[in-house]
């Protein structure tokens, strides 16, 4: 049987990766001005946030699962639950404002421009959130991320130097 751990890892990419698909096709419903591409972006927009509930609520198990391991930096856990939940809380908000505007164009049967731009604009937030959380959980099991960042980093700074030799 899966636990909350297995959730966590299945579904945390689902929030990431699915609303930059929602921002996309929400895009081209806005500038092709294309109803039926409008709606199918809110409520795949809606669909993501309901899949990133499970997905958050397990993250305190995957937290205990992995904090007595000792290669895991605790501050780097707090940093990831820190921004996974912010994100998730504006990803909230996002799809609470996609579902008022798939609930105004219910009386018109169109999609109202302006709160479809409100819409790409909170998603486009949203997702730069995600991301970021995304990108602090990778580094908890996998810290060849910030290995490369910071070699990059380094290596840069060491090519900057040899040029002002």
């Amino acid at each position: 049987m899966l636990s909350g751990v297995h959730i966590h890892l299945l579904l945390n990419h689902v929030p990431i990766l699915g609303s930059i698909f929602a921002l996309v096709l929400m895009a081209f419903g806005y500038f092709l001005r294309n109803n039926t591409l409008s709606k199918a972006s809110l409520w795949t927009l809606v669909v993501v946030a309901v899949i990133s509930i499970p997905a958050f609520l397990t993250g305190e198990e995957a937290e205990h699962a992995i904090e007595d391991i000792a290669v895991v930096s605790n501050a780097v856990i707090h940093e990831h639950e820190e921004q996974a939940e912010i994100a998730f809380w504006a990803l909230m908000c996002t799809s609470a404002i996609a579902l008022g505007t798939l609930m105004a164009s219910m009386k018109t049967n169109a999609v109202n421009r302006t709160l479809l731009m409100l819409n790409m604009v909170f998603l486009l937030l949203s997702f730069v959130l995600m991301a970021r959380a995304g990108n602090s959980g990778g580094s908890i099991r996998h810290p060849e991320i910030n290995a490369s960042a910071t070699s990059t980093g380094g290596q840069a700074e060491h090519e900057h130097e040899e040029e002002h030799e």
